[in-house]
């Protein structure tokens, strides 16, 4: 099975927690290393140009490969701003596979834009659509509200490409639900599959130096924060409920500090990213520069130093499609204080390897915060809460359940009653 995938806006190399990279980056990268895995598969990513330095094909590896055209400016742009260049990437790409000759047998689509380049995609090879949205703009914009900035034909495509798309993968039983509600498709169309953590990644490093940037003093608490900074994250929760312990346990206030990876380069994006701005300029008038630190984003693979330093990850969103970095502190043995939201509440168990808040409520935070640094030695040690978790999920079990179901609606593929003379790209009678 050749499997034509897209991911328009987001490179699977590109530096994890800036400005539109992230879970999706994971999960692109973990279904790529496994492809191999599985006979008779091969996948091709196509994704624009973004850096100079990444053109043309990149082997990710031996059956996977990373194919970068252009599409708008070869650098970073904003999401909000890609929606233009969709039609030059689309002729691009269509290029592409008619002079290389490919034979793909399913359109494999990542986040709206990316679904809308596929449309164009089937349409001209007669291949089945796959999508997956990675987040929904319906399910952000009721969580925001009026911070949802989100580009005006975001809404209206992904209801399209629900209607459109063959076939919808979804990541959680949440985000199945609200297309079912929102949408009025069949529960039919959507398959579940779950996301999964890498455990040759992700471990407990035990007796070994903490980072530089994250040494801690005796006493001192740790709590740490993985992701893009973006109001749905929901750190200004965090910076209140820090202001709330001054107030009501200065003594547990005194011991800790809250360490931010994600951003972008620490020297470079975090002084242009603008939810950045609007967090320092809180800090600064709350008084809490020293107690939060931004450390700009990490490579994944020294996340794991990161998870094991510190004594709790917090999950502050107000919106997420599954939490993978729940899943990547956990598979390191530490606990999780999360938002009380979508998949997160089957991901914690309470009093065990975390505990839960209401989400956007500093107090329900500073209450988790106190109540878990009261009982941390009662919960579950570093080896349940990793095994609990590698129980229950795998990038194993999430490709072969992609790659099965990819096959499967293939395998419903009309056969081909016409081919055009245009460079003998196939079309429908």
């Amino acid at each position: 099975m050749n499997i034509c995938a897209v991911s328009f806006h987001c490179c699977p190399f590109s530096l994890l927690g800036g400005d539109g990279t992230g879970g999706m980056n994971v999960y692109l990268r973990e279904l790529c290393s496994v492809a191999e895995d599985f006979p008779g598969t091969r996948i091709d990513i196509f994704t624009r140009i973004q850096n100079p330095k990444f053109r043309g094909i990149r082997h990710f590896s031996p059956h996977a490969r990373v194919i970068h055209l252009e599409g708008g400016p070869e650098r970073p742009v904003d999401r909000t701003e890609l929606y233009d260049y969709l039609p030059e990437f689309t002729r691009n790409m269509e290029s592409f596979i008619v002079q290389n000759k490919d034979d793909y047998d399913v359109v494999y689509t990542h986040y709206w834009l990316s679904g809308l380049v596929g449309e164009k995609i089937r349409e001209t090879f007669n291949l089945p659509l796959v999508h997956i949205y990675h987040t929904l703009a319906f399910m952000k914009r009721k969580a925001l509200e009026s911070e949802n900035r989100e580009h005006s034909s975001r809404l209206r495509s992904e209801e399209h490409l629900a209607r459109v798309s063959d076939a919808i993968i979804s990541s959680s039983r949440h985000e199945m639900r609200n297309l079912v509600n929102e949408y009025g498709i069949p529960s039919s169309k959507i398959k579940l599959i779950y996301p999964g953590v890498n455990p040759t990644l992700f471990f407990p490093v035990v007796n070994g130096r903490a980072p530089r940037d994250v040494q801690r003093k005796k006493r001192e608490r740790v709590l740490l924060f993985v992701g893009r900074l973006d109001p749905v994250k929901g750190l200004m929760t965090v910076i209140d409920a820090l202001s709330v312990l001054r107030k009501e346990e200065a003594s547990l206030y005194d011991q800790l500090k809250l360490f931010i990876v994600g951003g972008g380069r620490k020297d470079k994006d975090l002084p242009q990213n603008q939810e950045y701005i609007r967090l320092a300029e809180s800090i600064r008038k709350k008084k809490l520069a020293e107690k939060v630190i931004f450390l700009g984003s990490k490579k994944q693979s020294q996340l794991r130093r990161y998870y094991s330093a510190a004594d709790a990850l917090v999950v502050p969103s107000v919106y997420e499609s599954f939490g993978l970095v729940a899943m990547e502190a956990l598979a390191c043995g530490t606990p999780v204080i999360a938002s009380r939201i979508g998949e997160l509440e089957s991901i914690v168990r309470e009093g065990k390897n975390g505990l839960s808040f209401c989400p956007e409520d500093p107090a329900s935070l500073a209450d988790s915060l106190k109540r878990f640094f009261s009982v941390q030695d009662s919960f579950w040690k570093k080896e349940r809460i990793r095994g609990d978790i590698l129980n229950n999920f795998s990038w194993g079990k999430t490709a072969t359940e992609t790659y099965s179901f990819l096959e499967k609606i293939a395998g419903k593929r009309a056969p081909l009653t016409t081919i055009s003379q245009r460079g003998g790209i196939p079309r429908q009678a």
